[in-house]
């Protein structure tokens, strides 16, 4: 029977595919899934998988539930309708629906084909919860594959090899960093595994590309910008200098033979306040607002550099929990701090040992990160804001890119200390990855015993303290090493702009008061009023891309006494607004300020060596 079903379709197979029909032979060990990307209607894309050859009564097909690298859970099986299962015949079997990312296959030895339409999560009411880049994106213009959110898995056979077949509309062109087989109207990717397609995002659109081989990789930057503002070749020219350092800090060579870094932006009228990337083992997907000027550059360039870098961790170097990622009801690790934390340390600290940041710019960056992390509950360990990330500690989670990269300083720094100069954070992941690389994984509850017989006895401590423990990094001892002086609290005196608190409009591309009720007296005698969106500061107009120059130039080069000119757009109260004049003379408040950060002015030489060692400056 096997042998005459497999003639049957070979048959029609034939016939048909010229037509865009799809049915393949179907054979043990290989799903075959066809994207119709010229079907698309409504927002949704047609989907058609058909299965490995069967040998058992019944079957789930999953959605992932959750996917590596979002530590939330968004239910891409909510984004799936009119599933199907259907045997060679072409009669529907009976399917059970378990939830919202599980279907049960009945008679499953007769499975030939699964069949169904999936909605994108830019545009459903029900998937605002769904992080940007960790969506899906469907339109005439623009088809952005995130594949865990299209294509499922027969539960038991995620192992087995995946075939994707992709038809684009004429003058598409998929950016990936798959290697496939490409043609004028379709695509053709063999990939050795589940993980492995849901890891490859592939963005469909008329191509706006750049690449460059950076130590040894081929990178590739696709960019959709709907208005034109924005432009790949410009975008690689900040990316290339990051990946140009980050092959250097990682011993010449990047581990990946090609790197994609999609990049998908959307106008500031139609923008939300979710922005960010995706890290993938060799690509990135970003969603950013759509403007003009440095601002945007730099984003891309410190995103990229952030995403880059986890191919080190965890994407590389990862538990057991990241290498048997569980879709559906994931175990959390305790190690989130590596992941994220020191990936994020990694994408700072690269950039001043390459000389892009300078030595103050590096430090700002670690200042707002600690002013960042005082937001936080201090008192939890970060092994277990970790551990419990998906459910009771959520909200803590984004302190991981704060008190999280501290701590990857802090680790970097004692291991100078230790080592008085000779071993540093990136000797001991380079070593932790040659133990513990992309093919294997260590025992997630065995983290700091495995660092400590790789480094130093003391080190013991210094986790049980700081990672298993919460207390606080003894950063001016720790600082003081390396020539740099941090006093963790002192009062000072600055200039004012009112002492309120700001958010962006991002209908109006406008600067808007938010909360007035702590504002000071000269927030009063300028006039602030809760809701006014400020056109122009100082005679400069303002939006998203000038916003810090602007301000920055105000403190930097105002004396008090200067006049303050702001002219606000303040709402009537029926969707419209109406301009009005503010001003009045500058004043100084007195703070309590936090977290002061400076290079010594006279460093011993012992600093400087230190200092050198660990910023290459």
């Amino acid at each position: 029977m096997k042998f005459l079903k497999i003639i049957a379709l070979f048959i029609v197979g034939t016939t048909v595919l010229n037509a865009q029909a799809f049915e393949p032979i179907q054979n043990e060990n290989v799903n075959q899934v066809f994207l119709n990307l010229k079907k698309y209607k409504d927002d949704k894309i047609p989907v058609e998988f058909v299965s490995p050859i069967l040998f058992v009564d019944s079957v789930e097909f999953h959605i992932p539930r959750i996917i590596p690298g979002t530590y939330d859970v968004h239910n891409y099986g909510k984004m799936v309708s009119d599933l199907k299962a259907i045997d060679a015949m072409g009669k529907e079997l009976k399917v059970k629906r378990l939830g919202l990312n599980r279907w049960r296959i009945y008679q499953a030895k007769k499975l030939y084909k699964i069949t169904y339409w999936v909605d994108d999560t830019f545009d459903d009411e029900n998937s605002k919860d769904i992080f940007e880049p960790a969506g899906t994106c469907f339109d005439e213009d623009i088809f952005l594959l995130n594949n865990f959110g299209i294509i499922g898995y027969l539960n038991g056979y995620k192992d087995f090899q995946f075939e994707l077949t992709v038809v684009k509309p004429e003058g598409f062109y998929g950016s990936t960093a798959l290697q496939g087989e490409i043609g004028d109207s379709s695509d053709f990717y063999s990939i050795v595994n589940y993980f492995t397609l849901h890891d490859n995002p592939i963005m469909y659109n008329v191509p706006d590309t750049a690449s460059h081989v950076v130590g040894g990789a081929k990178v590739l930057v696709s960019v959709y910008s709907p208005a034109k503002v924005v432009n790949a070749a410009k975008c690689i020219e900040d990316i290339t200098k990051v990946l140009d350092a980050a092959a250097d800090y990682l011993g010449g060579e990047l581990p990946v033979e090609k790197y994609a870094v999609l990049i998908y932006t959307v106008p500031l009228s139609e923008a939300g306040t979710s922005y960010g990337a995706l890290e993938h083992q060799t690509s990135t997907v970003l969603y950013m607002p759509e403007f003009e000027g440095a601002q945007f550059y730099d984003g891309v360039r410190d995103i990229t550099s952030h995403e880059f870098f986890h191919i080190i961790t965890p994407l590389g170097i990862h538990s057991e929990m990241i290498a048997d990622f569980d879709f559906m009801d994931p175990e959390m690790s305790e190690h989130i701090w590596l992941y994220e934390g020191v990936t994020e340390y990694n994408s700072h600290l690269v950039q001043v040992r390459s000389g892009i940041y300078s030595i103050d710019d590096f430090l700002d960056v670690i200042n707002e990160k600690m002013h960042s992390a005082d937001d936080y509950d201090a008192g939890i360990p970060l092994t277990v804001a970790s551990k419990y990330t998906l459910s009771f500690l959520k909200d803590q989670y984004q302190n991981f890119y704060q008190k999280g990269a501290l701590a990857g300083m802090a680790l970097d720094l004692e291991l100078l200390r230790l080592s008085n100069g000779e071993y540093r954070l990136i000797d001991l992941l380079m070593d932790l990855g040659e133990d513990y690389g992309v093919d294997t994984f260590f025992v997630d509850a065995q983290l700091f015993e495995i660092i400590v017989d790789h480094t130093y006895p003391e080190l013991a401590e210094f986790f049980a303290r700081h990672f298993e423990g919460a207390e606080t990094f003894h950063f001016a001892e720790l600082l003081e090493m390396v020539g740099v002086l941090y006093i963790e609290e002192f009062d000072a005196e600055r200039l004012t702009v009112g002492n309120v608190d700001f958010g962006y409009n991002f209908e109006t591309g406008r600067l808007r008061i938010e909360d007035i009720s702590e504002m000071d007296e000269f927030g009063k005698e300028l006039g602030w009023e809760k809701g006014d969106e400020i056109v122009s500061f100082n005679g400069v107009k303002l939006d998203l891309s000038n916003i810090s120059e602007v301000i920055s130039d105000f403190y930097n080069n105002t004396e008090v006494g200067d006049k303050l000119v702001v002219v606000v757009a303040r709402p009537k109260g029926d969707g419209e607004f109406k301009t009005h004049k503010l001003s009045a003379k500058t004043q100084l408040e007195s703070y309590t300020e936090r977290h002061l950060l400076t290079p010594i002015e006279s460093p011993t030489s012992a600093q400087k060596e230190m200092r050198e060692k660990w910023l290459n400056q």
